[in-house]
């Protein structure tokens, strides 16, 4: 790969240097290897165009003809195949990068395969913040970048990514050589944290006597666990081994397993959807970390900026952490629910409508809610019943279904300008009253607002069944845990009193833990 000469030559200047020009010259040429793979792709597709075969199917057999010219196997080529559709049509920037010799073909793979399914809209911006400094990452470090980078600017597409991939969960055990297998599997972020962390502590259940490599042990510790073992036998030979001892303690005190999730309080609140973090793992979408905190043991980490660390402690040498808090219990009001509930609330302090509730809004109305008028629901603005206050949304006429109606624009204008007034009555009726006083109610016409009663949850079932559902002893368990209160101290130091949903009874002890409002619990 090297001409020795050259480097030989070079040693009184830049060895380095040389080395570094070499490495992006053999990028260069990388590069071109996987254009030119491209293109004899894209040239066998229109050979398929031109002979009227199904779209689906040009270029089908393109990867096994380079795998043939090249001595690759097929996989290999339809992955080369694959990177250069990736640089030709859609990753731009990388393959400037690519093309320029500032990344490598390991590079370039590893990118493609990140960025394969985010969002177009949030592509390009991602694609530049990971491009940053890549010449001096390892791949490794790219990926880990681009999952917190994904995590953090196209969260509902992490979501949504992570959701499908937990369908591809498997685990393969393949005949090996020497009469050894090959274990290979996909596993959920915390189920490969709980599998290795359980594996680590097994293999320290030996005394350090025992012959076994810590690798070795890891492997054993598998074989066990499959077996029901929950812990691993030593292997020293010794009748004195401290290890038996020490693991018949722990067969008594049980087995437990310990992950790290650190997730800021403005997510578990629901206030934005920052990524969590997964020691050993690295970057997990929101709602994961919300998961995951819901049935977990918190621990309440205060973090400060630099500029508050200088501003309050004197001090913005030291790292953001400045204190960590006790041991709490989950809370019995899940994350899940306060960051639904905070989201409903936020939505309905915007003034235009999500798509979803406007769909909700034109199925039950139908047609245009001014009495006799059929322009249908989709020809209509969503009018606030009760304006929306632009400069304090606080004040009233929020973004949500009771205070919605569908209005064609005419009829919207009428009501605007305050020649008809209309309120809502509830159940989707609208009460309208027009110039002279009369009034006249209007009624959902949309396809599944007939007049037959809806059946109710509780339909058919026994009575005594339906008294149980809020019996006292189910109330009780409803009790705020610490945990919870410290959630309710975050809300009412983060929201004002009108953002705060109503409790049904108040909290059976006050908030002992939480002293500053920038804890960020995990």
């Amino acid at each position: 790969m090297f001409d020795t000469g050259v480097l030989a030559e070079a040693a009184d200047a830049d060895v380095a240097a040389v080395l570094v020009e070499r490495h992006a010259r053999i990028a260069r040429e990388q590069f071109s290897e996987i254009d030119a793979v491209t293109t004899l792709f894209v040239t066998r597709c229109e050979e398929d165009a031109r002979l009227g075969r199904n779209e689906a199917h040009h270029g089908e057999f393109a990867h096994v003809e380079v795998a043939g010219l090249l001595g690759l196997t097929e996989v290999s080529a339809r992955r080369m195949i694959g990177l250069g559709c990736d640089l030709r049509w859609r990753l731009h920037q990388v393959r400037a990068q690519f093309q320029a010799g500032r990344i490598d073909l390991a590079k370039a793979h590893a990118l493609s395969e990140a960025l394969a399914n985010v969002s177009d809209d949030k592509l390009e911006k991602i694609e530049r913040c990971l491009l940053d400094g890549a010449a001096q990452s390892t791949t490794t470090r790219l990926k880990e970048r681009a999952r917190r980078l994904i995590a953090r600017l196209d969260p509902d597409g992490a979501r949504e990514r992570r959701r499908r991939a937990v369908e591809d969960r498997d685990v393969r055990v393949i005949a090996g050589d020497h009469a050894m297998s090959h274990l290979d599997g996909l596993l959920p972020a915390e189920g490969g944290r709980i599998l290795a962390t359980r594996l680590r502590a097994m293999s320290f259940d030996v005394c350090g006597h025992d012959p076994r490599t810590h690798a070795q042990r890891r492997a054993d510790a598998l074989v066990a666990l499959a077996a029901g073992h929950t812990h691993l036998e030593c292997r020293c030979g010794s009748v004195d081994c401290t290890a038996r001892t020490d693991t018949t303690a722990k067969n008594r005190a049980g087995v437990q397993v310990q992950v790290l999730v650190g997730v800021d309080a403005s997510t578990l609140l629901g206030l934005d959807d920052a990524p969590g973090y997964l020691s050993g793992h690295g970057a997990i979408d929101a709602d994961l970390a919300r998961e995951l905190a819901a049935d977990a043991t918190w621990k309440q980490v205060l973090t400060l900026s630099a500029a508050d660390r200088a501003r309050l402690t004197g001090d913005s040498n030291t790292g953001p952490v400045l204190g960590i808090g006790p041991t709490l219990p989950s809370p019995e009001q899940s994350p899940q629910s306060l960051a639904s509930r905070t989201r409903e609330r936020l939505r309905a302090t915007t003034y235009r409508p999500s798509s979803q509730l406007a769909d909700i809004v034109r199925t039950r109305d139908g047609v245009c809610r001014f009495p006799n008028c059929a322009a249908p629901a989709t020809a209509c603005d969503l009018d606030h019943t009760v304006p929306f206050d632009h400069e304090n949304p606080d004040r009233g006429g929020l973004t949500v279904e009771s205070n919605l109606a569908c209005l064609c624009r005419t009829h919207h204008r009428i009501k605007t300008l305050g020649y008809w007034t209309v309120r809502q009555v509830g159940q989707g009726r609208l009460e309208w009253i027009d110039p002279t006083g009369r009034t006249s109610v209007t009624y959902p016409q949309g396809p599944f607002s007939d007049s037959d009663p809806q059946p109710t949850l509780s339909a058919g079932l026994d009575s005594r069944l339906v008294d149980r559902l809020t019996d006292s002893r189910t109330l009780a368990r409803l009790r705020y845990s610490k945990a919870e209160l410290d959630l309710d101290y975050l809300v009412e130091s983060w929201f004002p009193a009108s953002l705060r949903g109503r409790r049904a009874a108040p909290p059976p002890e006050p908030p002992t833990v939480v002293e500053c409002d920038d804890t960020a619990p995990f």
